[in-house]
């Protein structure tokens, strides 16, 4: 029986019984409960947690209601759930598995391991499959689920600044738009308060009224897993194909043209320890505690490079952390004689190291250079590499910035990409903070132009 409203919730880990709140994804419930380990890695048995908190980096990978290998960070929290932590058949918590680390320090190689002997060689090979994997197979055969078709003119996908100011611009030279965002609330990264001259709430609430005025259809829980070329016979004059998750089904969309605003991804720095349960990226704790109301313990050690290193360990500072400390591994920012911080972060902790370990199961001590801090978690600010995936999808050329940690959507100042009728902005094209709005309104009005739709 559902809980009256405003009650726990309440649900199992492991046949475990454990509460978490409304409002709550999985992962955040267990954070909430204390669970820091959700998973173990797939070859050596280590011990992983959440990272990005967005569905993109896998490590919160769990078996629920006899599902395996749901993103928890993504599954909303439901009376009665059953999770179970996956590939760790000896117990997640403490899995002996966990010592192939030390009987092979130097690296396990299963494809080569007892192949003198071919009979040990299968062996071998069918314990490794057995111990290794992302879980088994459903309990029982899920439900088909319903499928819809719909055509449309402009689809926008994303709903942070840029596919706000793509929608609302596209609109008003005289397109049909819709708007598609994977969350249940428009906003995106402006939501975090990270880019102090990033749009804010305000910014916010008066694009929501522009768009009902210019008459964008905006649905949310609308996940787009996929953007191909549309080679149907049924519709040939809509180019583009769009694949839509959403909790009642699947939404199959035929369309004119695409703006893809899909943000960017959070990206950890390659440090010793930096896999482990306890560190998260930054973005996802600021989200974590904006849309769930959790942190992760009192006392961060916020590690990272650049611009983004000090605004987010401000935006952390403001969700109710102590920081520890701020340290910044790049060694990058000029510090003047005799000044032990720089002026622009002289209001935070800041250290700078190159060398940084995190230690502990989950991380309870951060080394920067000679000096351990004491903390209760991690935070790894580095700039959102740009989600670029769809428009890969689509055919659209990219290329690496290395600022950006990752592969740039390449399109012109009206978001016109190598392929005619994807648009790309924000983010996903390296223009993210205040420049995000700016290049999704480009992208809008170049959408519109190149189908010639009228202005009104």
């Amino acid at each position: 029986m559902e809980p009256t409203a405003g009650g726990p919730l309440g649900f199992s880990l492991d046949g475990e019984r454990l509460e978490g709140a409304r409002g709550d994804t999985v992962a955040s419930a267990l954070l909430r409960a204390g669970v820091t380990t959700f998973t173990r890695s797939i070859k050596y048995h280590r011990p992983r947690g959440p990272f990005c908190f967005s569905g993109s980096c896998g490590q919160c990978l769990l078996r629920i209601d006899g599902v395996p290998s749901l993103p928890a960070c993504r599954v909303p929290l439901r009376e009665g759930m059953r999770c179970a932590r996956q590939n760790a058949p000896l117990g997640a918590d403490a899995d002996v598995l966990r010592a192939a680390d030390f009987l092979f320090p130097e690296r396990l190689d299963h494809h080569h391991l007892l192949v003198r002997s071919r009979l040990l060689g299968r062996v071998a090979l069918e314990v490794a499959r057995r111990l290794a994997g992302l879980g088994e197979l459903p309990d029982s055969v899920q439900p088909s689920q319903p499928g819809a078709l719909r055509e449309e003119q402009v689809v926008v996908v994303g709903g942070g600044p840029a596919g706000i100011s793509a929608a609302i611009a596209a609109a008003h030279r005289g397109a049909r738009v819709l708007l598609l965002e994977r969350d249940d609330r428009l906003g995106g990264a402006a939501l975090l308060g990270i880019d102090p001259e990033s749009p804010d709430s305000a910014w916010l609430e008066q694009q929501r009224r522009a768009l009902a005025e210019a008459k964008v259809e905006v649905i949310l829980d609308a996940e787009v897993i996929g953007v191909y070329p549309n080679d149907a016979a049924a519709a040939p004059r809509k180019p583009a194909l769009l694949s839509v998750r959403r909790p009642g089904g699947l939404v199959a969309v035929l369309a004119d043209a695409v703006v893809i605003a899909a943000g960017g991804v959070s990206q950890p720095l390659p440090f010793p320890g930096v896999d482990r349960p306890g560190v998260y990226a930054a973005r996802g704790l600021l989200g974590l505690a904006l849309h769930s109301n959790v942190r992760v313990g009192a006392r961060l050690c916020v590690v990272g490079e650049g611009r983004e290193l000090v605004d987010a360990a401000r935006a952390l500072q403001r969700a109710g952390y102590a920081l520890a400390r701020v340290v910044d591994a790049s060694g990058s920012w000029p510090v003047p004689s005799g000044e032990a911080t720089p002026p622009v972060a002289s209001d935070l902790p800041l250290l700078r190291a190159r060398e940084v370990r995190a230690r502990g199961n989950p991380v309870r001590e951060l080394r920067a250079g000679d000096e351990a801090v004491s903390c209760d978690a991690v935070a790894v600010a580095l700039p959102p590499a740009p989600a670029h995936e769809l428009a890969s999808q689509a055919g659209a050329r990219t290329q690496f910035v290395a600022e950006l940690g990752g592969f740039a959507v390449s399109a012109d100042a009206s978001g016109r990409t190598s392929v005619p009728w994807p648009f790309a902005a924000g983010r996903a094209v390296g223009a993210g903070g205040a420049r995000s709005s700016d290049s999704g309104a480009r992208a809008g009005l170049g959408c519109a132009d190149a189908l010639g739709v009228a202005r009104p």
